[in-house]
C-alpha cells in the first residue's frame, strides 16, 4: 500500500501528460490507496482519504467520458463512489454520503463483486439512519444482511469491504435507533456468538467492529433492565477493550467511555454502589481524555459521564460530591446549549433540577430557589420547541420552585409559579385524564399552600377543597388506596386552615365569616375519619365558644335557624 501511495505523484504526471495512458494506472492507485489497510497499520487522516476518494471518482467520471468507456472505467467508478460514500459517512456529510452510494449501485452495466454491492448497501444503510430515515434504513440493513451472507468468500481485493458481522451489527443498531431493543439484542447475541466461532487470525481483522457489537449490546441489555447480563457483557467487553490502543483505533476513547458510563448505570441498578461511583469516575476521567482529541464527541459523552456520576454520588450520600458535579455538569451544558440548544437545553434543566433538590436537602434553599428557577427557564425554552416532551416537565418544575420560593418567604412568586403549574396541569389533563388528573389535585395542594402564607386564605381554601374533590373521584374510578394518603394530607390541611380561618375572623370581629368557616369546617368532620381533622374541629369550636360567645351564638342562629351546637364530635 506505502508502495503505491508514493507512486501517486509520477501518476498524476503521467496523467496530465497522457491522460488515456495515466488515467487507468492513476485510478487503480488511489483505489488501492482508499480501501481499508491492515487492521494493526495506523489509518490514514480522513482528510487525504477524502481527497483521494474525490481524486478517484474524478479520474473514472473523466475516464467515461474521454475515453472510450469499457468495463474496467464503470467497475473503477462503481468502487471509487462505493469507497468514497464510506469517507463521506465518516467525516459526517451524510446525505452526500447516500448519494454517492446511490450512484454507485446506479452506475450502468457496472460489474460490482457481490461483497461491494454489500458494502454500498452498508454505508447507504447507515447514511439514511443518520438523516432520520429509519424505516428505509432498516430495509436496507437487511438488505445487506443478505448480501454478505449470499457473497460467500470475498475475492482477495474485497476483503476490506466489511463482513457479516459488520453488517449484523448495522441492523441491530438501526433496531436500537427506533428503539426497538428486543429485537436489536438478538442480532446483537448472534454477533456475539459469530465472534467466538472466529479464529484469532479472523479476530484480528474486526476488532473496531468487535469492540462496537460488545459494547452497543452492554447498552442494549441496560436499556431492557436486564442489569446483571449487561454487568457480564461490559465486564467482558472492558477487560478487552482496554488493550487497543488510541493510536491505532481513534474512535476506542469514545467506545470506551460509553461503555464505562453504561456499566457505572447497570452496577448502581444491581446495588453494587462503590463500583458504580468507581466506574462513572473512570468514565469522566475517559471522558476528558477523549475532549482534548475531539472536542464535539468528548464534550457529549462527558455530559453524560458527569449526569451518571452525580446521580452515583447522590445514591452513595455524597452531598458535596454531587453538587460539584451537578454544577460542573451544568456550567458545561450552559456552554454547549449556546450553538446545539437542541441537544443540551434540556440537559441542563435536568442538571438544574437535580442540583435545586440537592441544595433543598442540605437546607441551602436560597441556592435551590436560583437552581429551580434556572431549571424552570431552561424548561421554558426546551418547550418551544417540542412541547409535548417538556411541558409536563416545566410544569413539575414550576411546582417545584413554587414549594422552594415557600421555604425562603417569597410568597407572591410563589403563588404566581403554583398557579402556572396547575393552569398547564389542567391543560394536560384534558388530554390525558388518567396521567395528569392526580397531578392537578397535588399542584392544587402546593398552590394552597402558597396562597395560605400569602395570607390569601379564601381562596387556598377553595384550592384544597376542590383537590378533595378530584382525589374523590379518582378514589371512585380507581383503586382507592392509590390515593388515600393525598386525600388525607389534604382534608389534614383543608381543616387547619378552616380553623386559622374562622379564629382570624373571630379577632377581626367577623363573626358571620367566622360560623360559615366553622360550619365547613364541621361539615369537614363529618365526611372525614381522621383524628387530626376532628381534633381541629374541636379545638376550633371551643376556641370561639370562649372568644365571643355571645357574637357566635348570634351568627349561628342566623345562618341556621338552629342554636350553636354544643357537641361536634364525629358520630361513630
Amino acid at each position: 500500500m506505502g508502495t503505491v501511495r508514493i507512486l501517486l505523484p509520477p501518476l498524476r504526471l503521467l496523467t496530465r501528460i497522457a491522460f488515456r495512458a495515466g488515467g487507468p494506472l492513476l485510478g487503480v492507485a488511489l483505489l488501492r490507496s482508499l480501501a481499508p489497510g491492515w487492521v494493526l497499520l495506523r489509518a490514514d487522516p480522513l482528510e487525504r482519504r477524502f481527497a483521494w476518494g474525490e481524486e478517484a471518482v474524478a479520474v473514472y467520471r473523466t475516464l467515461m467520458t474521454r475515453a472510450h468507456p469499457h468495463h474496467a472505467h464503470r467497475d473503477g467508478l462503481a468502487r471509487a463512489l462505493s469507497l468514497h460514500a464510506h469517507v463521506l459517512l465518516l467525516t459526517g456529510r451524510h446525505e452526500d454520503a447516500l448519494a454517492a452510494a446511490d450512484e454507485a449501485l446506479a452506475v450502468p452495466r457496472a460489474r460490482a463483486s457481490s461483497t461491494q454491492t454489500a458494502y454500498t448497501f452498508l454505508v447507504r444503510a447507515l447514511a439514511l439512519a443518520e438523516t432520520g430515515r429509519l424505516d428505509e434504513s432498516l430495509r436496507v440493513a437487511r438488505e445487506c444482511v443478505a448480501a454478505y451472507r449470499n457473497a460467500g468468500r470475498p475475492a482477495r481485493g474485497d476483503r476490506s469491504l466489511g463482513s457479516l458481522l459488520g453488517a449484523l451489527r448495522t441492523h441491530a443498531w438501526v433496531l436500537a435507533r427506533f428503539p426497538r431493543h428486543e429485537e436489536s439484542v438478538e442480532i446483537y447475541l448472534e454477533c456475539r456468538a459469530l465472534l467466538r466461532s472466529m479464529s484469532l487470525w479472523k479476530l484480528l481483522g474486526v476488532q473496531s467492529v468487535q469492540a462496537r457489537v460488545m459494547i452497543e449490546l452492554t447498552g442494549g441489555l441496560r436499556a431492557l433492565g436486564r442489569y446483571d447480563e449487561a454487568v457480564a457483557a461490559g465486564t467482558d467487553a472492558r477487560e478487552w477493550t482496554d488493550g487497543l490502543p488510541p493510536r491505532l483505533y481513534p474512535e476506542i476513547l469514545a467506545l470506551r467511555a460509553r461503555l464505562l458510563t453504561d456499566l457505572a448505570w447497570c452496577h448502581g441498578a444491581t446495588g453494587d454502589l462503590p463500583r458504580a461511583r468507581d466506574t462513572a469516575e473512570q468514565a469522566v476521567a475517559v471522558s476528558r481524555a477523549l475532549t482534548g482529541r475531539h472536542p464535539a464527541d468528548g464534550e457529549h459523552r462527558l455530559v453524560l459521564a458527569l449526569h451518571c456520576l452525580a446521580h452515583q454520588l447522590g445514591e452513595l450520600d455524597i452531598p458535596a460530591g454531587e453538587r460539584l458535579t451537578l454544577r460542573e455538569l451544568a456550567d458545561l451544558c450552559t456552554r454547549l446549549a449556546r450553538t446545539r440548544p437542541e441537544a443540551y437545553v434540556p440537559l441542563l434543566a435536568e442538571a438544574l433540577d437535580d442540583l435545586a433538590f440537592s441544595h433543598r436537602r442540605q437546607g441551602a434553599h436560597r441556592k435551590a430557589v436560583e437552581a429551580a428557577r434556572g431549571s424552570v427557564d431552561a424548561y421554558r425554552r426546551a418547550t418551544e420547541t417540542d412541547p409535548r416532551t417538556y411541558e409536563p416537565e416545566l410544569a413539575r418544575t414550576l411546582a417545584n420552585l413554587s414549594v422552594r420560593q415557600r421555604a425562603t418567604g417569597g410568597y407572591e412568586a410563589a403563588v404566581s409559579h403554583g398557579r402556572e403549574a396547575l393552569a398547564i396541569t389542567r391543560r394536560l389533563a384534558d388530554a390525558d385524564r388518567d396521567t395528569y388528573q392526580p397531578l392537578v389535585a397535588d399542584r392544587l395542594r402546593i398552590l394552597a399552600r402558597a396562597l395560605r402564607r400569602a395570607r390569601n386564605e379564601p381562596e387556598a381554601l377553595s384550592c384544597y377543597e376542590e383537590a378533595e374533590t378530584v382525589l374523590r373521584e379518582l378514589m371512585e374510578h380507581a383503586e382507592p388506596g392509590i390515593h388515600e394518603a393525598a386525600l388525607s394530607a389534604t382534608l389534614s390541611a383543608l381543616a387547619a386552615t378552616l380553623r386559622t380561618s374562622a379564629e382570624a375572623h373571630l379577632a377581626a370581629g367577623r363573626a358571620d365569616e367566622a360560623v360559615s368557616a366553622l360550619r365547613r369546617l364541621l361539615a369537614l368532620t363529618r365526611r372525614a375519619d381522621q383524628s387530626d381533622v376532628h381534633a381541629s374541629c374541636l379545638a376550633a369550636f371551643d376556641r370561639a365558644r370562649e372568644q365571643s360567645p355571645d357574637e357566635v351564638r348570634q351568627a349561628w342562629r342566623r345562618a341556621t335557624t338552629d342554636p350553636y351546637p354544643s357537641f361536634v364530635y364525629r358520630a361513630p
